[in-house]
C-alpha cells in the first residue's frame, strides 16, 4: 500500500461525504457543539512532557491493532494520566470513523484531536461540528496551509501542523502554526525513526510546541524522545495493543515525570 493509494481514496470518500452532509449543515451543527478544554494549554505543561494517546483500530502497515470500541478504551486512557485523545477518523486503512468524535465528547473531558489526512477546508468545520478540538494538518498535502490554521482559530481550535522535513518546518512558521509535529514514520515505507525528531526539532522555535509522533513503545522511548525537546508526545498502537491499557498509558506518563525532573535539576544545575 503506497501513501499516494491512501490519499487517493480519501479523495474519493471526502467527496461522497460531502454530498452527504453539506457545509451548510455543519455549520448549523457547530452553533450548537460547545468546545469545553483547549488543546495547546493541556500539552503545555511547564516543564512536563505531555502525552497523546490515540484511538487507532488499525492502520495500513500493520492491518488490525484492536478491535476495542472507543467507549472501552476512552477511560483507560484518562485513568491512565493522558494530556490528550487523538481520534483517528479515516475509515479504510485505519478503521476509524467521525462519529468516534461525537462519542468521545461524551466519555472524556480530555481535548480531542482530529487525525486524518486533511485535504479540504471541509473537513475542519467537519471536526469542529462533531466535537474536536484541534484539526492535524499535513504541511505536504494541505492546500493552503495559512487558512487552514486561520480557520482553526476562527472555530476555536487547534491546528497541529504535522511536517516532515526542514523546508516543511519553514512554512508552518511562515504559515503561523503554533504546534508543530514532527512524524517519525516514513510514508514511503512506514518505517520508524525517532532520530527524526532529533534532526528536526532544532529547526522548530522554542516558542511553538513541538509534537513527535509516531513510534514511541517504551518508557525508555519517551525520555529519548523528550530529550530531543519534544513538549508532547503522541503514541498509538503500542497503547491500543497494550493487554492493560490503563498500566500501559501510565508507564508512559510515569517516564513523562522522570524526564520533567531531569530537565528540573539539569536548569538548576545549569543557574548554579
Amino acid at each position: 500500500m503506497k501513501y499516494t493509494d491512501i490519499l487517493k481514496e480519501r479523495k474519493k470518500a471526502l467527496e461522497i461525504r460531502m454530498k452527504y452532509q453539506p457545509l451548510d449543515e455543519l455549520k448549523e451543527d457547530i452553533k450548537r457543539v460547545k468546545l469545553r478544554t483547549n488543546f495547546r494549554k493541556s500539552l503545555n505543561k511547564d516543564d512536563d512532557v505531555s502525552i497523546i494517546c490515540e484511538y487507532k483500530p488499525a492502520s495500513p502497515s500493520l492491518g488490525n491493532i484492536s478491535q476495542l470500541m472507543i467507549g472501552d478504551v476512552l477511560p483507560q486512557f484518562e485513568k491512565g494520566g493522558a494530556n490528550a485523545v487523538s481520534v483517528l477518523t479515516e475509515e479504510s486503512f485505519f478503521k476509524g470513523n467521525i462519529d468516534n468524535l461525537k462519542l468521545a465528547c461524551r466519555i472524556t473531558k480530555l481535548p480531542l484531536l482530529r487525525k486524518d489526512f486533511i485535504l479540504d477546508p471541509y473537513q475542519i468545520y467537519e471536526a469542529r461540528a462533531y466535537g474536536a478540538n484541534a484539526v492535524l494538518l499535513m504541511a505536504d498535502i494541505f492546500p493552503n496551509l495559512m487558512e487552514g490554521i486561520e480557520l482553526c482559530r476562527y472555530l476555536d481550535m487547534d491546528a497541529l501542523v504535522e511536517c516532515k522535513n526542514k523546508g516543511e518546518i519553514q512554512m508552518a512558521v511562515k504559515a503561523g502554526a503554533e504546534i508543530i509535529g514532527i512524524n517519525n514514520r516514513d510514508f514511503n515505507d512506514f518505517t520508524i525513526d525517532l532520530n527524526r525528531t532529533k534532526k528536526l526539532a532544532k529547526y522548530v522555535p522554542s516558542n511553538i510546541t513541538l509534537v513527535s509522533e509516531s513510534g514511541a513503545k517504551t518508557s525508555k522511548d519517551i525520555e529519548l524522545i523528550s530529550s530531543f525537546g519534544a513538549d508532547a508526545i503522541l503514541v498509538g498502537t503500542s497503547v491500543m495493543s497494550a493487554g492493560n491499557i490503563q498500566k500501559k498509558v501510565k508507564k508512559l506518563v510515569s517516564a513523562s515525570k522522570k524526564t520533567r525532573i531531569e530537565r528540573l535539576v539539569n536548569q538548576v544545575r545549569a543557574v548554579t
